[in-house]
C-alpha cells in the first residue's frame, strides 16, 4: 500500500510552502526553512491525499488547511505592465487544544 500526501508549512513570518510526504523524511518542524525568508517553520499540517482529496458528496477529506490570508502585497511588473501579486503572507493557525 502507498501514501500520497504532502505538508503545508508556514514561517513566522507568514510564507507558505509544501513539502511532498517523500521530502520531509521525518525533519523536525524547527528544521524546515523558509524557501522565502530562511525563517524556521513554526507552524505545519499534513495532508493525506491517498484516497484523493475530496468525497462523493465533495466534502475535503485530506486534511487540508485553508490558511487565512493576512496581507497580499501587488506590483505592476516591469516587463509586461500587469499587476501581479508579489508576496502573501498568511495567518498562522492556532493550535488546537
Amino acid at each position: 500500500m502507498s501514501y500520497e500526501g504532502y505538508l503545508q508549512l508556514l514561517c513566522k513570518n507568514g510564507h507558505q510552502w509544501t513539502l511532498d510526504c517523500y521530502e520531509i523524511d521525518h525533519i523536525e518542524l524547527k528544521d524546515h526553512k523558509c524557501p522565502k525568508c530562511d525563517e524556521q517553520a513554526v507552524w505545519e499540517n499534513m495532508v493525506d491525499v491517498t484516497n484523493g482529496s475530496f468525497d462523493d458528496n465533495d466534502n475535503r477529506i485530506d486534511g487540508y488547511i485553508k490558511l487565512k490570508v493576512k496581507k497580499k502585497i501587488s506590483g505592476v511588473c516591469s516587463c509586461c505592465g500587469k499587476e501581479h501579486v508579489c508576496e502573501i503572507t498568511y495567518e498562522i493557525p492556532k493550535k488546537k487544544k
